[in-house]
């Protein structure tokens, strides 16, 4: 089913030679009846079902679970046909089937606990009427969830396969209201209580989702799950790795490559760089497939998985958290990585089970406990933070401001560019790590201008007006209060050469300001203010410091730090 390609001969082969690549299905059957490509992991599939019984796979939205779950019912089904090509095909027993109840709790209303009741019980009883089961529809779901098991293996005389997807969305769709995680997460421990009542008719149990909350008993009473998501003999079993990208997608590489006339290490360079990067297990390696899929179908790089992967509630979470990250220093152990606590969810574990941190390294710590380095795993990521999620610490920002608002006014009235500096360097100091991951001047620039516009228009009531074009060039920000009594003219400078000095830097503000009169357009009370920021190293890393300089235009008085 799947070809091979040499670099040689790409450009003789069409667009039509390749697998259409398909990213709106996560449908296993779909996929292969349409001749759509499909990353063979029935390997990896038949050794987990050869050596487990019970087990539990957390990966980050997007990243292959629910194929994963499709596939194995269509393994489970006996559906030979579909299984062609691969793998298992010449691996497997298709003399025999299973019945199979494939649950994804993603389709099941829980905005109230009533609902989630209720839509369990619907679950459960179309269940019984598609398998021709009889079932007394006034129980509840957690009562007749073992009995419609134990009825469809007496009816069929084999043991039942259930597989569940997105076994936590009850939870996180409701992260933000802990009274109903709560309740939803007690329905749901009563519900999967049904697996383990129903052992003896079970052959095999598959659960997957975002998040693992063993320690808040939603599986507690289930015979211990294998848990593979660290699992180094598990690790790619979802994801692209660089040999599957090879064996399956060169054509696309090379066609990428064409349109965009650039040559095809370089595309393949580039799709490293942007979506490679993630590892389960520290060793092994795999690209995001949803969007190393969409990049490769669409010839183009882009920001795929930020707008369908990131999930609400790891936003909702980060946007309430005062806590930071530091990014230079992540190290976790294993039961504090692979398991969150709904009622006290840590942020590092949160981010790394939703995809936004990757296992770096693995060793042995100081306790004999197995402990994780993480990091951010590729630019596709590193670009999330910086251009999505700095709006949510950007609101931060603007709280930390609203907080001591009448002090810096008092700094502004006085002219005390000592007091305000400080003000403006602990605000930065206090942002996360991954806010400022840019590389270059423009866009640290950029950044810390963001900075500086919540500061004046969302928290001291300014009309902002940013690159001002005048007569003779741009003033960087103009500050006007509502009754346009008072206008302020700032030049921001910013600069990563050790050499330069603050003064210089403030020299060279006011000297732009001075040559090009940039206060002609203005009348009234005006000051000018020069704002100079700069990055210092520090060991790894760097921290920035701000100083800044006022002019009175009227009064010409002057105060400087």
């Amino acid at each position: 089913m799947k070809k091979n390609y040499d670099k040689e001969s790409f450009h003789s082969f069409k667009q039509s030679d390749f697998k259409k690549i398909c990213v709106g299905t996560q449908t296993f059957e779909y996929l292969r009846e349409n001749d759509y490509l499909y990353v063979d992991k029935t390997r990896d599939i038949r050794n987990l079902i050869h050596n487990e019984k019970i087990v539990f796979l957390s990966r980050p939205r997007r990243f292959g679970k629910s194929l994963l779950v499709s596939t194995l019912k269509s393994l489970f089904y006996g559906d030979k046909e579909l299984f062609e090509g691969l793998y298992i095909y010449d691996h497997w027993n298709w003399d025999k089937s299973y019945p199979v109840i494939h649950l994804d709790m993603s389709k099941v209303s829980n905005k109230t606990n009533e609902l989630l009741e209720l839509t369990l019980a619907s679950y459960v009883n179309k269940f019984a009427k598609d398998f021709g089961i009889e079932l007394d529809e006034n129980l509840p779901a957690d009562y007749n969830f073992p009995v419609l098991i134990e009825e469809l293996s007496n009816k069929s005389g084999k043991n039942v396969v259930v597989l569940v997807d997105e076994y936590d969305a009850p939870i996180l769709d409701n992260i933000n209201d802990k009274d109903l995680v709560d309740a939803n997460r007690r329905t749901l421990q009563s519900f999967y209580l049904g697996l383990k009542n129903s052992d003896e008719y079970i052959d095999f149990i598959f659960i997957t989702g975002i998040s693992k909350f063993i320690h808040t008993s939603i599986f507690s009473k289930l015979n211990n799950p294998t848990d593979i998501s660290l699992l180094g003999d598990y690790s790619t079993i979802c994801g692209i790795t660089h040999e599957e990208l090879n064996d399956y997608c060169s054509g696309y590489v090379q066609t990428f490559a064409d349109k965009s006339g650039i040559d095809y290490d370089v595309v393949l360079s580039k799709i490293n760089y942007w979506y490679d990067g993630y590892s389960f297990d520290g060793k092994k390696k795999v690209f995001n497939p949803f969007s190393t899929l969409s990049a490769l179908k669409n010839s183009k790089l882009s920001q795929y998985w930020f707008s369908t992967g990131t999930p609400h509630f790891l936003v909702d979470i980060l946007k309430n958290r005062k806590k930071n990250i530091d990014f230079n220093n992540l190290i976790m152990n294993e039961n504090d990585l692979n398991e969150i606590n709904p009622m006290n969810i840590d942020e590092v574990s949160l981010l790394f089970q939703g995809g936004y941190l990757t296992i770096d390294k693995m060793f042995i710590g100081s306790d004999d406990e197995t402990e994780y380095s993480l990091k951010i795993p590729n630019f596709e990521v590193e670009q999330a933070y910086e251009n999505n999620l700095t709006e949510l610490y950007l609101k931060k920002v603007e709280n930390r401001f609203n907080n001591v608002k009448e002090l810096i006014w008092d700094d502004l009235i006085a002219m005390d560019c000592e007091s305000l500096s400080k003000r403006l360097r602990a605000y930065i100091a206090g942002l996360p790590y991954y806010n400022r991951l840019s590389k270059n001047n423009a866009e640290k620039w950029k950044f810390y201008s963001m900075i500086f516009t919540v500061w004046a228009r969302d928290v001291m009531g300014f009309d902002v007006k940013e690159e001002k074009a005048i007569e003779d060039g741009r003033i960087d920000y103009v500050l006007e209060n509502p009754n346009k009594e008072q206008t302020i003219i700032v030049e921001m400078k910013y600069s990563e050469d050790k050499s330069k000095s603050f003064k210089a830097l403030i020299r060279e503000a006011f000297k732009q300001i001075d040559d090009k009169k940039y206060w002609w357009a203005y009348t009234g009370d005006i000051k000018l203010m020069a704002l100079a920021i700069k990055d210092i190293e520090i060991d790894e890393g760097y921290i920035t410091d701000v100083k800044c300089k006022i002019k009175d235009v009227n009064e010409g008085k002057e105060e400087e730090i």
